[in-house]
């Protein structure tokens, strides 16, 4: 490799890591107020797991990344898992995340009954989308995530909904929406997707 390649390569992964970080601080900024302190916490699609250390260094939670593919970058307990069937006892956690994970998962239905699994009986689920509510969100979104694919290869393999049909989708698999917030663009940037927070529990 020529030394402008490794140049580029090495300016790549570190503007790759800056990102990973920022997203971290956004997401925990998102939701840590809907995470009571010292939790135990299962974060699925943790992907480079920098979420993980905020909220046991800030919430002193007790975290569990987890992720198709390992690319944990901390020292918070991680495992690697098909996609579907999550690692974990049943009604072991008290809150799950899925952050920006659904519209990537083919499938979202078994990760969703995964969770109501998992989850305690008066445990949250969190789960984060990216909007597509108006025409505009939608051009958006999409965009954005060609541009993720031609920039990091991470494929959408899954579907957009509007924040309607999401809700729908939560009550089939069994939760209770108790509050959606929206949680503005995407690290503040314009041209970045604006996201949704739905928060849920199990159905009674």
């Amino acid at each position: 490799m020529t030394s402008l390649a490794q140049a580029i390569t090495t300016k790549l992964q570190s503007e790759s890591e800056r990102v990973e970080k920022l997203r971290a601080e956004f997401n925990y900024s998102s939701i840590q107020a809907q995470i009571p302190r010292g939790s135990q916490v299962l974060d699925v699609g943790a992907w480079s797991g920098y979420l993980g250390p905020l909220l046991r260094d800030r919430r002193d939670c007790d975290v569990l990344g987890v992720d198709v593919v390992n690319a944990n970058k901390t020292d918070v307990p991680f495992e690697v898992f098909d996609g579907k069937a999550l690692p974990v006892d049943s009604n072991s956690f008290d809150v799950i995340l899925l952050l920006y994970v659904l519209h990537h998962a083919a499938d979202d239905e078994p990760l969703l009954l995964e969770a109501n699994r998992v989850l305690r009986d008066d445990g949250c689920l969190l789960v984060a989308e990216d909007s597509v509510d108006t025409l505009w969100d939608r051009l958006v979104t999409v965009g954005f995530h060609v541009w993720l694919w031609l920039v990091t290869k991470m494929g959408q393999d899954g579907t957009f909904r509007t924040t309607d049909q999401w809700q729908q989708r939560f009550r089939k698999m069994g939760f209770r929406v108790k509050k959606t917030i929206a949680l503005g663009h995407h690290l503040g940037r314009f041209l970045w997707p604006r996201n949704t927070l739905f928060i849920l529990e199990k159905q009674k």
